[in-house]
């Protein structure tokens, strides 16, 4: 099931329960001109994609709510070609791994917070020159 292109897809869809980051990840978005959607569940997530592919999908790979790969897995099977970007702890190489084989690009938890800022500017500016056609 392929979503259909989101009008102005200048949503951040974030997979993870842990509000201290979603809070960290919503600040920077609006501040850059994106929208933040949460899921906290595969329903969650389901609805999300079903209502339009995000500018970038970013997933906690330590999540305990649900399964990150899985939810990783959905997202790329639902919205092909949208980045994934998955965090996890320096030590954590298991999930590092893991989120690498299902198709994210993954950072560790440190770096992802120092480079937030920059990656969410540059996904604000390409759907900005989307949207200018």
């Amino acid at each position: 099931m392929t979503a259909p292109p989101a009008e102005g897809a200048r949503r951040v869809l974030v997979v993870m329960s842990d509000l201290l980051f979603r809070s960290k990840i919503d600040e920077v978005s609006r501040r850059v001109g994106l929208e933040l959607r949460a899921a906290k569940s595969f329903e969650q997530l389901d609805r999300h994609l079903a209502a339009g592919a995000p500018a970038i999908a970013i997933v906690d790979l330590e999540e305990n709510a649900f399964d990150p790969f899985g939810a990783i897995a959905r997202i790329v099977a639902s919205a092909p070609g949208v980045a994934v970007l998955g965090f996890a702890g320096h030590g954590n190489a298991d999930a590092i791994r893991r989120g690498r084989e299902a198709g994210a690009t993954v950072l560790a938890r440190s770096g992802f917070t120092a480079r937030l800022p920059e990656l969410l500017a540059g996904v604000a500016e390409r759907e900005r020159a989307r949207a200018a056609g």
